[in-house]
Formats: structure tokens, sequence, C-alpha cells
């Protein structure tokens, strides 16, 4: 009976310490200042693209950014024109470009769809807290993945004014992994390995668990043997 109740009490000390840990009021952090820098993310972390590109006005040259295939066969271009910006790709037959271009649409999240060009003035009207997210579609009507403007809103009114200053930043991504590796993460929860989190945080999460665990196998193990 006395082991009963200890199992109980493993199962329920891990539910209520997870309850407690989500639970906290993010106020226990302070006050803290107003953010004016925003600083690049990766995306394959927060969105689950496949495969990315992550660029601002200070990578192009003459008005262009030319990125690597990261959808397959085609090759990138993002460029800035008369306060526009396009987005074109070009195919390689046999690894050798022909001269061709496809142009490229931008849908947001209405469904209205912009032609080739894209101003400020439309990113600043399908924006969200300093996020203008698109779906891009060739010519002649193929998924070209999903590009998303940001910057930082305390430190920039607008688009442009980011854009002005090297805060804005574009993101092109592909593909959506819809299955995330969960046992991948409790693996490196429990070896405090957790990514962009303090060691002594990670520890905190894990120590508990660890506890649970060893006292289940050992629950279990004594269970098992017929002379204890």
């Amino acid at each position: 009976m006395a082991e009963q109740r200890m199992f109980i009490f493993a199962v329920t000390f891990i539910i209520i310490f997870s309850a407690i840990v989500v639970s906290i009021p993010t106020d226990l952090l302070g006050v803290g200042e107003s953010p004016s820098e925003l600083s690049a993310i990766d995306p394959s972390f927060v969105t689950d693209f496949s495969d990315s590109e992550t660029f601002q006005k200070s990578d192009f040259v003459a008005n262009l950014y030319w990125y690597p295939d990261i959808l397959g066969g085609y090759y990138f271009v993002c460029s800035f024109i008369t306060d526009s910006f396009y987005i074109g790709a070009k195919s390689f037959f046999f690894g050798i470009w022909l001269g061709a271009m496809s142009a490229c649409d931008w849908t947001n999240k209405d469904g209205i769809k912009n032609d080739g060009a894209l101003s400020f003035t439309d990113i600043d009207s399908n924006t969200e807290d300093g996020v203008s997210k698109y779906t891009l579609n060739f010519e002649e009507g193929a998924h070209a993945g999903v590009f998303i403007f940001y910057w930082n809103t305390t430190a920039y009114s607008d688009s442009e004014n980011a854009w002005d200053n090297d805060g804005l930043y574009l993101l092109h991504g592909v593909g959506i992994e819809s299955n995330p590796d969960v046992i991948a993460l409790l693996i490196s929860l429990l070896f405090l390995q957790l990514p962009n989190c303090p060691t002594l945080i990670n520890a905190l999460l894990a120590t508990p668990i660890w506890a649970c665990v060893i006292y289940l196998i050992w629950f279990i193990i004594k269970e098992s043997l017929p002379f204890v």
C-alpha cells in the first residue's frame, strides 16, 4: 500500500510541477527595458520551415540579393526598385541558366494579391505587431513558399523607416515540418541541452523528472522481484 501511495505521489508531483512552471508570471522577470534592436531569428526553430533564407538591406548588392536553391531547381533574387520589393526565380536546365525569370506574386492573409511589386504601403497595411506575411506564387500559379517582413515596432514607426535604418528583416521560407521531433526535445531536456535555455533552468526542469523516473524504475524492479 505504501508503495502505491508513493507511485501516485510521483505521478501527481510531475503533473503539479509542470503546471506550476507553465503558470509562472512573466512579471517575475522584472519590468525590463524597451527593446532597441531586433535580432535575426532562426526561422526553422520558430516556424518549422524545412528550408529558409533570412536577409536585410545590408545584404543587398546594387539593390539585388541572390540566394541559393531553397525550392528545388530554382535560384531566387529579391530586388528593391522604386520603393517596392520584387521576388523572381530563375530555373536551371541541366545546371545552365538560359536567362528566363519567373516573377512571384504576393498574397497576404486576407487573400489580396499584389502582382509582382510590393510597396512599403502594402507591407504596412498587412502588418500585425511588426510582422507582414505573404504567400508567394509564380506567374503560372506554382507555390513558391512564404515570405515574411518583420521589424522592431518600438524602434521604427513603419517598414520604410526600418528599411532605411537596416532594421527590416526579410525571410523566405519553404516547406513546413509537420511533425516536430518531440523525442529529441525531451532528450535535450533530460541531458541539460535544451535549446536557448540556461543550464540552471534546464536543471530545475529536469531534476524532478529524473527523480520520478528513478523512483518508478525502482518501484517496478521491486515489485517484479518475488523475494523483496
